[in-house]
């Protein structure tokens, strides 16, 4: 999975999450919503990826813990709204099962 954010100049920040690592870019499942995110928005850009019968877990694999997925994107969306100089950020990927959701590697470009 992976979490990212861009400033848009005329909007804020938009806040990005889906399926991370090398599918982001074969598979381009990805769902946006402007700062500041809510639970509900959070929970929704996550129950609405197309990729999202894998993070609930398939053939015998275990999902991963969506209410701290979800938290992860309100905190990623709280750290933009505290610090508007970030222009863009990515955490990705993310690995995660029920118990923890990780960040494995992170970018982050600061803009003033």
């Amino acid at each position: 999975m992976f979490i990212g954010a861009k400033r848009e100049d005329k909007f804020g920040h938009m806040v990005l999450a889906g399926l991370g690592g090398i599918f982001i870019e074969v598979l381009h499942d990805v769902n946006a919503s402007l700062s500041p995110v809510s639970k509900n928005e959070a929970e929704y850009m996550i129950k609405n990826l197309k990729s999202y019968k894998i993070i609930e877990g398939v053939r015998g694999q275990e999902g991963i813990n969506q209410e701290i997925f979800a938290e992860q994107i309100q905190r990623i969306s709280a750290l933009v709204e505290a610090a508007p100089e970030i222009f863009e950020m990515d955490l990705n990927p993310l690995l995660g099962n029920m118990k923890y959701v990780k960040a494995v590697d992170a970018r982050i470009r600061i803009e003033k």
